[in-house]
């Protein structure tokens, strides 16, 4: 993925599950005391990224509002440990704008990723520009079509501009892969996939197993076969009123076979920490250790309940 590739490789250091590539580094602005997130491979883009990736949506924005010191300050304390995998979205409010600043001086650090759910070609293009702008950068190792949703009229053809547009912009360089976002069931999920191809899939997998366990046991098997990296989502908003703590949580889903890494909302130093503590060493539960964590979470939290995120009235960037 030419300099911006060579960044992540540089940048990676000690750790990680069996099989995953490392090396180390003395990078410019990595402080050596500070030991790197384990990394994983994001499916067939070739990619490493950190397994704990920086939620920048309304986690991060609304607290950062008007503090772009702050924001800075957060930003770079995640690079320090290595976090690379940050996610943003044109509808994030100023999340964008916020992060631009860091990203243009540690661009080769970062896998950067954004999202639209711009239905047509020429909306695809425009919010794609857009955020190359706002965020000082003249390409995103990651775009994505964003939140596909059958219950808003979205199906497996409603974005074929948008697609055609996404294949365009991987041909200029303007973006290095595209990928498909949602958590409004996995029927739709897999019909894009099959439909689009993409590289990438952002979805939930909360540990009470909504839908019946599909996004476990027929989504994620289908984005495997096809080689996509997998990014989780959501691994403590739709259960954070269960009795786990949330590094259990988030543990559970990094601990499902083929989940690349999970995004994780915040606008605090601190968190930033614990999640680079959670990430470093990262000891996994077997099948067993997740099905028993599982039915302790769905004890308090059904896997039939609705989502919050399909309630009337949640616009995406809100908080659950």
């Amino acid at each position: 993925m030419n300099g911006s590739r060579r960044g992540f490789v540089a940048t990676s250091v000690g750790g990680g599950l069996a099989g995953l590539a490392v090396s180390t580094t003395q990078a410019r602005d990595v402080q050596p005391k500070e030991k790197q997130v384990d990394r994983r491979m994001l499916g067939r883009t070739g990619a490493e990224v950190s397994i704990c990736g920086l939620g920048l949506g309304s986690a991060f924005f609304k607290p950062m509002a008007g503090n772009s010191e702050a924001a800075a300050q957060m930003l770079n304390r995640a690079l320090d440990f290595g976090i690379n995998y940050w996610d943003t979205a044109e509808s994030y409010n100023d999340s964008e704008e916020l992060i631009g600043p860091v990203l243009e001086k540690r661009r080769s650090e970062v896998f950067i990723t954004s999202k639209t759910d711009a239905k047509t070609y020429d909306g695809f293009m425009k919010a794609l520009e857009g955020s190359l702008k706002r965020l000082r950068t003249d390409h995103l190792d990651l775009f994505q079509m964003h939140n596909f949703n059958a219950g808003k009229g979205d199906s497996a053809t409603s974005r074929k501009g948008a697609w055609k547009a996404a294949v365009k912009a991987k041909e200029q360089g303007m973006i290095k892969n595209f990928g498909v976002t949602g958590h409004s069931g996995p029927d739709i999920l897999m019909e894009v996939i099959k439909a689009y191809d993409p590289d990438t899939l952002l979805t939930t997998f909360p540990a009470n197993r909504p839908d019946d366990g599909r996004y476990e046991t027929e989504l994620l098997p289908l984005a495997l076969e096809r080689k996509m990296g997998v990014i989780a989502m959501k691994s403590v908003r739709h259960v954070r009123n269960s009795d786990q703590s949330p590094s259990e949580l988030i543990r559970y889903a990094l601990s499902l076979p083929g989940i690349s890494t999970t995004i994780i909302g915040t606008g605090e130093v601190a968190h930033v920490d614990a999640n680079a503590k959670l990430a470093t060493d990262f000891q996994p539960l077997d099948k067993k250790g997740r099905d028993k964590f599982s039915k302790l979470v769905a004890m308090n939290i059904p896997g039939g309940l609705p989502q919050p995120w399909d309630l009337p009235g949640y616009t995406d960037g809100m908080p659950a």
